[in-house]
């Protein structure tokens, strides 16, 4: 093998040595949850988008505000989201 070859080999040896994979962030999830400051996980209630007629003030101004994600379901989203909200 000519040295050029040689010095070829090496320097891709070396860059996929540099190579580190990072868990990606699904965005689908990071569009849909916030994270509150002490780790906590909101998200908009459901139930707003349409059919807003048959439905009255105070429900309408309930469903506005977001809500907590339960404690068994935070886990899971934080699995969406290993880097946090970014």
């Amino acid at each position: 093998m000519s040295k050029s070859k040689a010095k070829i080999k090496a320097k891709v040896a070396k860059s996929k040595s540099k190579v580190c994979k990072s868990i990606k962030t699904k965005k689908a999830a990071a569009k849909r949850y916030k994270l509150t400051a002490s780790g906590l996980v909101k998200v908009a209630h459901c139930g707003k988008q349409h059919n807003a007629g048959p439905k009255n003030r105070s429900r309408k101004t309930r469903l506005k505000k977001m809500k907590m994600v339960r404690a068994e379901s935070t886990r899971l989203v934080a699995r969406c989201l290993p880097n946090g909200l970014s």
